[in-house]
């Protein structure tokens, strides 16, 4: 306890100094949990997509990127050999479809839309799809639209939607929130939307099995019998997803590891100072009696107390710039993005303490080996 009186003194007399030091570590600490948080929430928005899927194997040109809408580059000659094959690899459905992409500047001016073959609707790709107004198949020429597109475009029933300039399409159907992808997403004929591509080819089969088929097993025996395509079964892409966010957090956590350095710096800038100006009074605490090692861990406290307070106040104003963040990506997109988890809580946290631990070794090395004499004999 009187350490930690000493500690609280030593800090507060120098208030200005310790403040500023502590808004560094604060800011540091902040970045890093936002930064770091875009990847704890994708993995979770992507596990849940992944588990509200129907399709058991995505089938797609070989080296299309993951998360990229894929190109329609599977022939119809392709759709016909997995057919062939569904008898012998457990296959009960394939449809085929086009995806096409319209970016805009912001997610309500950008416009995801798949084509659907006749017989396929929004309940094939998620089964607890529901239409909340008309009806959700889009054939023979209509358009299924999202609920979270629909509220942001105002996309009601029978308002035509453009897909091209001489392509148009009603809105025929508005499904019910999911709280997932499938709300920002457009169903429209297969057929509408190759004519608007100018191609007869199809960008992904999704691939449905019976039950007892096993999905890697599947994936693994399409791409020996079927050159140039990539199937991935959905723990397969779980897999590759994983991978590519911790090489992001890898990243991510490399650039606020700079804003970590400089709150480390302060930190042990600040304990440097308050040990040259109080010389004189480890100088009295050692003449009175009080050892080394009492002077190193009351200089290694200060150090580490600023860096928890810091860490601490960082760790809120994350959790509150990844809970105003999440207000804009729900309200755009119906998905939370961004999630501060215990586990990037107690990361960060640890982070903070060993910087505060690292800053404050050598001040608190130099404090305990003044030599009294001379630290007495400092005016």
């Amino acid at each position: 306890m009187e350490l930690l009186v000493l500690v609280w003194r030593n800090l507060t007399a120098r208030l200005t100094r310790s403040t500023f030091t502590w808004l560094g570590i604060a800011v540091a600490s902040a970045s890093m949990v936002l930064f770091l948080s875009f990847g704890e929430g994708l993995r979770h928005a992507l596990a849940a997509e992944m588990g509200n899927m129907g399709p058991q194997i995505r089938v797609v040109a070989q080296g299309t990127d993951a998360f990229s809408p894929p190109l329609p580059e599977l022939p119809p000659q392709m759709l016909e050999q997995i057919k062939q094959l569904a008898p012998e690899l457990g296959i009960e459905k394939v449809i085929p479809a086009v995806v096409m992409f319209r970016g805009g500047f912001d997610p309500a001016s950008s416009f995801l839309f798949y084509g659907l073959p006749p017989g396929a609707d929004p309940r094939d790709f998620y089964p607890k799809a529901q239409v909340a107004a008309g009806r959700i198949d889009p054939h023979p020429s209509g358009a299924v639209v999202g609920s979270k597109k629909a509220e942001l475009n105002h996309l009601t029933m029978g308002k035509e939607l453009r897909l091209s300039r001489d392509v148009k399409l009603p809105v025929v159907g508005v499904l019910k929130p999911a709280g997932s992808m499938l709300d920002s997403f457009i169903f429209v004929p297969l057929r509408t939307l190759q004519k608007v591509l100018g191609t007869k080819n199809y960008g992904v089969f999704l691939v449905q099995l019976d039950p007892d088929a096993k999905p890697e097993e599947v994936a693994q025996k399409l791409e020996e019998q079927i050159p140039g395509i990539d199937a991935q079964s959905t723990t397969e892409a779980l897999k590759f997803a994983e991978r590519a966010m911790r090489i992001g957090d890898l990243i991510r956590f490399g650039i606020s590891l700079v804003a970590l350095v400089v709150g480390g710096l302060l930190v042990a800038n600040t304990v440097m100072m308050s040990v040259y100006e109080r010389t004189r009074e480890f100088g009295v605490m050692r003449a009175i009696g009080a050892r080394r090692r009492f002077i190193f861990g009351l200089v290694l406290s200060e150090a580490l107390f600023l860096a928890l307070a810091g860490g601490v106040s960082g760790v809120i104003a994350g959790y509150v710039g990844s809970a105003l963040i999440n207000l804009y990506t729900q309200h755009a997109v119906g998905l939370a993005l961004s999630a501060v988890t215990p586990r990037l809580v107690f990361f960060s946290m640890g982070i903070a303490l060993a910087l505060g631990l690292i800053a404050g070794l050598i001040p608190a090395r130099n404090a305990s080996r003044i030599p009294v004499t001379e630290a007495l004999g400092r005016v």
